[in-house]
Formats: C-alpha cells, sequence, structure tokens
C-alpha cells in the first residue's frame, strides 16, 4: 500500500474506501456543478453545428457530402483531443487539463463567430476547437467517477451528466433558434466565447482530484478535501496515517490498456463506443435538416433536435436503474440499443406530423445508451490508468461519431433520400447490442452501480 509519513497515531484510513463511504455533502455538490458547466460547453458545442446548416449550405454553396464534412470536422479534433486527454489527466493531473480545455475551447470558439466566412476557416477553426473539447469529457468522467459516493452514485452521476452535457445539448437548439434569426449563425459561436468566463471561475475553484492527489502521495492536499468533503470527521483525517492502493500500472500506461488484463476490455469498449457515436451523431447531425426538407419549419426542425438530446438523460436513468434491477448490465444495454433501433425505422418512415413520441425514444436509447457505457468504462480501469482509459475510448468512439455525419451526407447524395442513411445507422447499433456481449460477465467487473464505483 502506497502511504503517507507514518503518524503517531495508530488509525488507518482507505483513501478509496473513505470517498465511497462519505456521505453527500456540499463539496460534493460545488464540484459537480463546476464538472457539469464545462460539460456544457462541450455539449453545446457539440451539436450546435447541426442548427448553422441551413444558413451556411447555401450560403457556400454546399453538397450533402461537403455538409457531411462540415458536421464532422468538429468530431476529427474531438477524437484527437480524447486520445490525449487521458494520458495527460493521468500524467499531469486532472486540473490542469481541464482548464487547458476550457481555455482553449472559448478562446476558439470566439474566431469561429469572427473569422469563419468560408467552409475552409470554418473546418480550421473548428478542428482545433474540437482538439479543445476532447479534453474535457474524458477528464470529467474519470474526476465524477472518483468523487462519488457509492450509495448515492446512480443520481449523483447522471444527474451531474444531464446538468452538464445533455443539458448544453438540449439548449444549442433552443438558443439556436432564437439567436440565429436575430443575429446571425456567427452569434452562436460568439456565445460559445462564454466559456472564458467558466476558465476564469475554474481557475480560482476547481481543485485537483483527491484520488490523483493521492496516487502521487500529496497527502497533505488530500487531508484538506477529505475535511471538506466530510467535515465531521476532519480532525480524525488530520491524524490518521492515509492508504491508498498500490499502483497496479505506470500512470498514463497505454501499454497497460492492451496487456492480457485489459486487452478485451479495451478493444470491446471501443467498437461499442465507436459504432454508438456513429449512430448518435449520424442522427443528431441531420435530424433538423431532414425534417426541414419534410416540411416542418426551421423553429420546430431546431426544437425537435434539442427533444431527441434531452430525452436521452431519461434514456440514462432508464437504463441505468433495469442494469442495477436484472443485475446484467449487457442485457439492459443490448436491449436498450434494440429500441433505439425500432425508433429510427419508425423516423425512417414517419411524416413530420407523428414524430415526437418516435423522437423521444430515439433519444433515450439511441443517445441515452451512450451515457451508461462511458461511466461503465470509466469504473472498469484502475486510478493510475482511468482517464487514460476514457480518453482512448472515447477517441475511438469519436472517430465513430466523426464517420457518422459525414457517411450519413454521402448515403443521402448518392441515393437521394434519407432511407439508406437511416438503415445504415440503425445498423451499427444493432451490432453494437451484439458486440456488448463480448465484454466480461458481469460478475467480473466491478462491484457496485453501473454508475458508481
Amino acid at each position: 500500500m502506497a502511504q503517507d509519513t507514518p503518524s503517531s497515531s495508530p488509525v488507518r484510513i482507505d483513501l478509496l474506501e473513505t470517498l465511497q463511504a462519505a456521505p453527500l455533502g456540499a463539496f460534493h455538490l460545488l464540484l459537480a456543478v463546476l464538472l457539469a458547466l464545462i460539460l456544457w460547453f462541450d455539449g453545446y458545442d457539440l451539436y450546435n453545428a447541426a442548427y448553422i446548416v441551413h444558413d451556411v449550405a447555401p450560403l457556400w454553396h454546399l453538397s450533402p457530402s461537403e455538409v457531411g464534412l462540415m458536421l464532422s470536422c468538429g468530431l476529427a479534433g474531438f477524437a484527437v483531443g480524447s486520445a490525449v486527454s487521458g494520458l495527460f489527466g493521468d500524467r499531469l493531473g486532472r486540473r490542469r487539463v481541464l482548464l487547458a480545455g476550457v481555455w482553449g475551447a472559448g478562446v476558439m470558439s470566439l474566431a469561429i463567430g469572427v473569422f469563419a466566412n468560408d467552409l475552409g476557416t470554418f473546418i480550421g477553426l473548428r478542428l482545433v476547437m474540437g482538439v479543445s473539447l476532447g479534453l474535457l469529457m474524458p477528464i470529467a468522467i474519470t474526476y465524477i467517477n472518483e468523487i462519488a459516493p457509492k450509495r448515492v452514485a446512480n443520481v449523483f452521476t447522471i444527474g451531474f451528466f444531464s446538468l452538464g452535457w445533455i443539458g448544453g445539448a438540449t439548449c444549442s437548439g433552443f438558443i439556436a433558434a432564437w439567436l440565429s434569426p436575430r443575429y446571425g449563425w456567427h452569434s452562436l459561436y460568439l456565445f460559445g466565447g462564454l466559456a472564458l468566463l467558466l476558465a476564469l471561475a475554474l481557475q480560482f475553484a476547481l481543485p485537483e482530484s483527491v484520488s490523483f492527489l493521492g496516487s502521487r502521495g500529496r497527502w497533505d492536499e488530500v487531508r484538506v478535501q477529505l475535511a471538506r468533503f466530510w467535515p465531521s470527521r476532519a480532525e480524525e483525517f488530520r491524524r490518521a496515517t492515509l492508504v491508498a492502493p498500490e499502483p497496479t500500472a505506470k500512470a498514463g500506461s497505454l501499454a497497460a490498456l492492451f496487456s492480457a488484463q485489459y486487452r478485451g476490455k479495451t478493444f470491446c469498449f471501443g467498437g461499442m463506443g465507436a459504432l454508438s457515436l456513429f449512430s448518435s451523431y449520424g442522427l443528431s447531425g441531420w435530424l433538423p435538416t431532414i425534417l426541414i426538407a419534410r416540411g416542418v419549419t426551421m423553429t420546430s426542425s431546431f426544437a425537435f433536435g434539442s427533444l431527441l438530446v434531452f430525452a436521452s438523460a431519461f434514456g440514462s436513468l432508464v437504463t441505468g436503474f433495469v442494469a442495477d434491477r436484472i443485475g446484467n448490465r449487457r442485457l439492459a444495454m443490448s436491449v436498450a440499443w434494440l429500441l433505439g433501433v425500432a425508433a429510427i425505422g419508425m423516423l425512417a418512415q414517419s411524416g413530420h406530423g407523428s414524430v415526437f413520441w418516435i423522437i423521444v425514444v430515439a433519444g433515450m436509447f439511441v443517445i441515452g445508451t451512450q451515457t451508461v457505457l462511458n461511466n461503465l468504462v470509466a469504473v472498469s480501469y484502475p486510478t493510475e490508468i482511468r482517464s487514460t482509459g476514457v480518453g482512448v475510448f472515447l477517441g475511438v468512439a469519436r472517430v465513430g461519431a466523426m464517420c457518422g455525419p459525414a457517411i450519413s451526407g454521402v448515403l443521402q447524395q448518392e441515393t437521394g433520400g434519407p432511407g439508406a442513411m437511416f438503415f445504415v445507422l440503425g445498423s451499427a447499433l444493432v451490432v453494437a447490442a451484439v458486440l456488448v456481449f463480448l465484454v466480461a460477465a458481469p460478475k467480473n467487473l466491478p462491484r457496485g452501480s453501473v454508475f458508481g464505483h
């Protein structure tokens, strides 16, 4: 066991067990709010590109395949940022990477709002912005799982993610519907520049992850944070000898992810993530444009786009609850994805007057199941390689996200309609629903809920 300098007190306190057993308090909520705000801007930007297509496609004379490229370019940057974020997060700390991502995203959002007046400039700036945004989600998911009290982990983790990423993605449609007609599409990215205010606040308010501090033997800082998590035991923490699990891998080791112990998980998680986000972003990126082509007003189509993402929060709750109750994560996720496939099939056949509930179901299980998968990945790796594992997973997953809108655009251009696109998006989820059963059986996964430790 790694431990701090021996104390005169014989009491030994395990850091991980203490974090899991701590009562949910004000410090938990403060950190959750800060992390949620970070992911809010991630979700906002990921989806706002779908709401500028209506304006820029005729202005820049874009073909469907060029629209797909425009929608996918940011996701390419996200994939790169996600892949490297974990390496930096495990070696340099969660806080530094989060700050770098928020500062970078804010600056690049302003740059797009001011300078992006053609497709080439937009793609270049959004690629760089995507790299910055890609740093955020892997580290935020890692951080929240490291502090979540075990007995309320479901509610705590889903609440954080819903308020953050899902909240930002949902708001993007409503913000676009209000700003774009009044101030033009550039205003959506100028609004995203408000991330700079958040970055400034985080410089003063966001501490380093206590689990990371413990893994580096920074026990004085650990004691300060533990006292904030559990104030009634502050004196005990000050006097006790703190211990943390002995490292099982080199911090940020890519090799460990592909060792015999973790190789199967790493490949399966990557495949499922890529297929899931391929379908999610292919559907969400093109849905407003397809609905407009079917005769839906621009405002209503944007609202439906927001509804798709908003419904995913409820899908996450339902899938996570079912997984906990039946004790079979694989089955719950597989059924959820197949329900998403059914919704995609119905959406392909429906007119605009009957899509409300279909979009709700699609959002719940096409997008919502991804939240369950994200958190399952986070608890499947030890602290030393946790953010690396999550980062590599999301990096691979976002390659699928990048391909979704682009391939969907090509399919529509080549076939003259969205039918083939819907078929391919649904097929991707069918494969993911099968692939999930190649992951180790639930009894071999870490104990605890889907969303907690």
